[in-house]
């Protein structure tokens, strides 16, 4: 299996140093409680779609060669519809399979999307605005990922849905345990005791 190894950098929005992204959402008392990268079955998808795209693209040039439309012509365009609905949907999905996770800490979940070099979100969610995490499966449970849902409590914004994540009820249950331990401790604080949780 070939490995691509990235030097950590920062190109405009893309950020490749992920302890970097995450040292800035950490205070000083918060653990980290673990690090979810997306399946490469997300990518795997959007790169076989566009290979075939391509052949289908040099079908449809070669076929208007037929018809005598000028080479360069059809080079140029031809080039130019690549690059545009082919190769930079390839580079994206790179980025997000790649940079794209999610850091579950003692006090938040942070969803990072780094969906291009020129745009990065950042969703950090308090786990005090958790109603419940669930997790779904996909394509049949035939691939070890599935969907999480985060359900925010009503008035905390809308629910986050997250596809292609690996082992999904596993931490869609690792969350949960995390935003009981949360919620022990923040009722510990208030009614007195010790924080041991």
């Amino acid at each position: 299996m070939v490995s691509v190894i990235i030097a950590p950098m920062r190109l405009f929005a893309l950020e490749t140093n992920i302890d970097h992204v995450k040292k800035k959402f950490l205070s000083t008392e918060e653990r980290e409680i673990m690090t979810v990268f997306f399946h490469g079955f997300r990518f795997f998808l959007t790169f076989t779609a566009n290979i075939l795209w391509t052949f289908f693209l040099v079908g449809v040039l070669i076929g208007l060669g037929y018809a005598r439309i000028p080479p360069l012509w059809l080079t140029f365009s031809g080039s130019v519809i690549w690059f545009f609905f082919i190769f930079i949907p390839i580079v994206k999905a790179y980025l997000d399979w790649r940079f794209d996770f999610i850091l579950v800490t003692s006090d938040k979940v942070i969803v990072v999307d780094q969906s291009s070099f020129f745009h990065q979100k950042i969703t950090p969610m308090n786990l005090e605005n958790f109603a419940s995490v669930s997790a779904e499966t996909q394509y049949w449970n035939l691939f070890p990922f599935g969907t999480l849902h985060f359900n925010l409590k009503e008035g905390a914004g809308e629910g986050v849905e997250l596809a292609y994540i690996p082992s999904a009820h596993e931490v869609a249950s690792k969350i949960s345990d995390a935003i009981t331990i949360f919620q022990r401790r923040k009722d510990l604080r208030r009614y007195g005791g010790h924080d041991e949780v």
